[in-house]
């Protein structure tokens, strides 16, 4: 081994490079022959060299976002209103949630996360919340925020002339000044959404106390908006009339989560949603959300991402027994349940582009369990067995009947025998049959036509009554005028499952429209808006659940998934849940347009 050891060192020892000369006579000295082969494979030799290399390096490469770049995005709507207080439509909050921030901000899983906040706390009662600020917040323009601007801006959603649409969620709410960076709210009853309250974006009190109440609506700051959110406004684009069409932002550096990635966006506003496809098209933005199911597969098809999130929207068939007593009837209602293929729903209706829907939870508060891998000839034989024992017969038109013409046995005395005989008896004739009740939009349409075809197969007729537009189908609602109304609930809080499915709330303003009543439910829904722990409501929600599958006072389908078509050259874009379109915006800072690759020791 020595010896080995000394050849070794040695022959290090005397090795050198070859001298020019000394490389020439030897190639010199080859063949023709064995030059090429020579060559070969010192050309085989470099090659495999470098791809090894490259797979090696690329093996240690990870993307990171770069700072910079820009997006372009579509929105359907003239953005007037960029203001927290008073924003109304999905554009003015698209704008309002770039250019403002709150104490608090949803991230992209829909959970609560400290913006202005740099703590709080909530009372063991759930009826006093304090915040306090982060150190050195600035607005736009460089003056600071203080508890002054939070104080400012709730009194502004509370006072009456103002009209603020945000005004009911802070009834019973006072706010008072502990310091300059500490505020506490205090509550009359405990309010399990009210975390969801302090997300409104805070105004600059110094530039909007000036501001005469009568000027709210018309204040040109409205448009030049001021806030400490993530983006800030550089310019504004006007048409003819004054009404802005494109907005241009810039990032702010002061913002309270840290400056965002991309460094540019511009929205630019279209009248309805075939321009904005069209724009999309054409290139003349990146990016545009609200897209419908049909225009969602013709974008992928475009090479378009479709991000989707889900949705506090439930759509069903909701049951009025006072206007039609076969509801009341658990068997039927239970047959309906069985028969409805909700999957093929989702898919005709929706492209895909939702979630069946069991219980009246939307998935942005409790995730479902919902049943897909179902067999729809099982579930309809199930159906028709249901019907058939609780007497329900089929006619020779296919739909089914109770009563009409029956044959009795009876007994009569004559003389001293008694004689038994069997009569015809004609009876009322209760058809199996109810009508639907919806607003005049494409979904809606094409949703009770599927109902209707579905229920046919086991021998129910539906006749869909005249279908509304808004304005005349709410008076209906709000006057219970139908027997089965099929529509859609928008579960933007906690809260709001009180006013559908509490027995208090089956009269107009209530939002319960099934006129559910349920002793169970009641307190279940009574207890969980006085339970702050969220584990503790969620199991309040199950019994909720519970009862409603035995009772069914409704038929729930499905739940719409939001659509946001977007170019591939946006990353960490993270939109699971979303209460409101205007949520997708809410972690934008960590967005990003342009990527570097490094070694990923370089990224710790």
């Amino acid at each position: 081994m020595e010896r080995l050891m000394h050849k070794f060192l040695s022959f290090i020892k005397e090795f050198r490079f070859p001298k020019k000369y000394e490389l020439k006579n030897a190639l010199d000295s080859f063949s023709k022959k064995e030059f090429y082969i020579f060559t070969s494979i010192l050309i085989v030799a470099f090659v495999s060299m470098f791809v090894i290399l490259n797979k090696v390096n690329n093996k240690f490469l990870v993307a990171v976002p770069v700072s910079g770049g820009s997006i372009n995005e579509g929105i359907i709507g003239m953005p007037t209103l960029v203001n927290p207080v008073l924003a109304i439509s999905d554009a003015d909050k698209d704008l309002t949630m770039l250019v403002y921030s709150g104490l608090m901000r949803r991230d992209a899983s829909g959970y609560f996360i400290p913006d202005l906040a740099e703590s709080y706390t909530v009372s063991s009662d759930g009826l006093s919340y304090t915040f306090v600020l982060k150190k050195k917040l600035t607005f736009q323009d460089g003056q600071k925020v203080t508890a002054d601007d939070v104080i400012f801006t709730i009194n502004k959603i509370k006072d009456p002339t103002i009209k603020s649409p945000k005004r009911a969620s802070w009834d019973g709410v006072d706010v008072e000044k502990v310091d300059d960076n500490t505020v506490v709210f205090k509550l009359k009853q405990p309010y399990i959404s009210f975390l969801d309250n302090t997300t409104v974006g805070i105004l600059p009190s110094h530039i909007w106390k000036n501001v005469d109440d009568a000027q709210w609506n018309t204040s040109s700051f409205n448009i030049k908006a001021i806030g400490s959110g993530p983006y800030q406004i550089n310019s504004v684009s006007k048409n003819a009339d004054g009404i802005p069409l494109k907005y241009t932002l810039k990032r702010f550096s002061n913002f309270a989560l840290g400056v965002p990635h991309i460094k540019n966006i511009t929205i630019t506003s279209y009248s309805n949603e075939k321009e904005v496809v069209n724009a999309l098209l054409s290139g003349a933005i990146d990016q545009a959300s609200g897209i419908s199911p049909k225009n969602a597969t013709s974008l992928k098809k475009e090479n378009y991402t479709i991000q989707t999130a889900s949705t506090p929207r439930i759509f069903g068939l909701f049951y009025n027994n006072n206007n039609n007593k076969i509801f009341a009837d658990a068997n039927i209602v239970k047959a309906f349940d069985y028969s409805l293929n909700k999957q093929a729903i989702v898919d005709q209706v929706l492209s895909g582009y939702g979630t069946i829907v069991e219980n009246p939870i939307p998935e942005t508060i409790l995730k479902s369990d919902a049943q897909t891998n179902i067999n729809e000839d099982e579930m309809i034989t199930k159906a028709n067995d249901l019907l058939e024992k609780s007497g329900w017969t089929l006619r020779e038109d296919g739909f089914r009947s109770k009563g009409g013409s029956t044959t009795v046995t009876k007994t009569k005395k004559v003389g001293k025998k008694t004689v038994t005989e069997k009569v015809t008896v004609a009876g009322p004739i209760t058809p199996l049959q109810f009508s639907i009740t919806t607003g005049d939009t494409p979904e809606l349409r094409m949703s009770t036509e599927l109902i209707k075809t579905q229920l046919a197969k086991i021998g129910v007729k539906v006749n869909i009554e005249k279908v509304y537009e808004m304005g005349p189908l709410n008076q209906i609602i709000k006057n219970r005028d139908y027997e089965a109304l099929f529509f859609g609930q928008i579960i933007n809080h906690e809260s709001d499952l009180y006013s559908f499915w509490h027995s208090s709330q089956k009269k107009a303003p209530g939002l319960n429209i099934s006129m559910y009543s349920n002793a169970k439910v009641d307190k279940a829904l009574e207890d969980a808006q006085k339970t702050m722990n969220k584990d503790d409501r969620d199991s309040k929600y199950k019994i909720l659940i519970e009862e409603f599958s035995k009772d069914l006072p409704a038929l729930l389908i499905y739940s719409p998934k939001y659509l946001y078509a977007t170019g591939s050259k946006l990353n960490n874009l993270n939109i699971n849940t979303l209460t409101n379109p205007a949520d997708r915006f809410a972690s934008i800072y960590k967005w990003y347009a342009d990527t570097d690759h490094v070694w990923k020791i370089f990224t710790k």
